[in-house]
């Protein structure tokens, strides 16, 4: 029954999306403003249509569902009326693209291979349409607004267990949904910053409590590191002390949240944080939740004289699906960056996160300067900031996997920002 209405809802959402890109004017509803509407092309519904339905994971047909998305991003980019914006990371990104195709010339399963090139190529797809396609920042607030609301939704659901089961396998498991909320957690908090509203400050709240009461370690570092990046981009060098602050807070978490704590330890008891600060703990009383063993020999196996190239594209997940036994077949080793090292070596995973400072970088330049707008300066704090929590959750978690509701939103931001700018350069 779940299968059958996954794969109802994955013809409906396909439907739409060939719809909304080929309808030439839809009427929308300009977020906060009850009786103001804006009227979008094909190419900015379904960008915004995109944006507001990352969260439907569909998890029997996600291979499908993401390559639909591919293909309507690509579509959109040809039916736009604007060309696409190349800046220098995202040049970066396509040569991080390039060495995964080469990894594919030397990979013992050239489909393992392709998949995960699939898997990269979906934030790339996604930052090159909305930088071809956004020219009008209600486009920006609506997909912001529209997805907020959405992730409300799902927390909503999940909350309140009742109405879950009427939503078998439709939105993402926590994990992703978790990460997904580090980009709704800043974006409001960005929108508090711009507006002084209040809902938005609660907005905030709302979006950062799930990684504390779920204890999901992974996103709470991951949360700590965007709100840390997003003081950075704000205030430079002004901001140290809050990331200080931030970061004493992130550790005072560990040892004073009793469920935090008894799920970093298998003996919490035995650790303080004065053993903590001083390195006296026990890496055997440290619970890696079984990632630990799988990563050793996925290091052993795969990374180890392949330092520099890796083993091919895919390597890992050939690995997991067709040559594990036991637990371990079908699974995921929870530890992307790792995946990067044993595919691609040193190379792959230098070229990754070059790029993703780049855009990082980037946006500090963008928001700081004088004469952009105070909506391409939100575009870019929130793309970001929210891109460095969401890449951080990689070192020990699926994010590539969770693509569609993770990586390709600040992604995605980030190529509405560039949009935006080239509109402000043309007037």
């Amino acid at each position: 029954m779940a299968t059958a209405l996954c794969i109802f809802y994955f013809i409906v959402l396909t439907y739409l999306g060939f719809k909304f890109l080929y309808t030439p004017r839809t009427r929308l509803r300009i977020p906060f403003q009850k009786h103001n509407y804006m009227l979008c092309n094909g190419s900015e519904t379904l960008l915004i249509f995109i944006f507001g339905t990352g969260l439907i994971g569909l998890i029997p047909v996600l291979s499908l569902r993401l390559g639909v998305l591919e293909l309507l991003c690509i579509l959109g980019i040809q039916r736009s009326k604007n060309r696409v914006i190349w800046s220098w990371p995202l040049k970066l990104y396509v040569v991080f693209l390039l060495w995964e195709i080469i990894g594919c010339l030397y990979t013992p399963s050239v489909e393992f291979g392709v998949r995960m090139i699939l898997k990269y190529s979906y934030s790339l797809l996604l930052a090159l349409f909305a930088s071809s396609v956004v020219r009008d920042w209600l486009v920006l607030l609506k997909s912001l607004t529209l997805a907020r609301w959405v992730a409300a939704f799902t927390i909503f659901i999940y909350f309140i267990p009742i109405f879950l089961p009427l939503f078998p396998g439709v939105f993402w498991n926590k994990a992703a949904l978790v990460t997904h909320y580090i980009t709704m957690s800043v974006m409001s908090l960005a929108l508090y910053f711009a507006s002084n509203q209040k809902k938005n400050l609660l907005f905030f709240i709302l979006f950062s409590l799930p990684c504390f009461l779920w204890v999901f370690r992974t996103d709470i570092m991951g949360l700590i590191v965007a709100l840390s990046a997003f003081a950075l981009i704000k205030y430079r060098l002004k901001a140290v002390p809050v990331i200080l602050l931030l970061g004493v807070l992130s550790v005072a978490a560990l040892f004073y949240i009793p469920s935090l704590k008894a799920k970093m330890y298998f003996r919490p008891d035995e650790v303080t944080l004065s053993d903590f600060l001083t390195g006296n703990v026990d890496e055997n009383n440290i619970n890696t939740s079984g990632r630990g063993p799988v990563w050793e020999d996925c290091k052993e196996w795969f990374y180890k004289d392949h330092e520099l190239i890796g083993s091919g594209t895919g390597r890992v997940q050939k690995y997991m699906y067709t040559e594990a036994t036991g637990f371990r077949r079908g699974g995921q080793i929870h530890n992307d960056f790792l995946v990067l090292m044993c595919d691609n070596g040193l190379v792959g995973l230098s070229l990754y996160l070059l790029s993703v400072i780049s855009v990082f970088v980037h946006c500090i330049y963008i928001y700081h300067k004088k004469y952009y707008p105070s909506y391409i300066r939100l575009g870019a704090i929130i793309a970001g900031s929210s891109l460095l929590g969401v890449v951080i959750t990689m070192y020990s978690d699926n994010t590539l996997s969770y693509s569609m509701a993770t990586l390709s939103y600040p992604w995605g931001l980030y190529g509405m920002t560039l949009g935006l700018i080239k509109a402000l350069k043309k007037r």
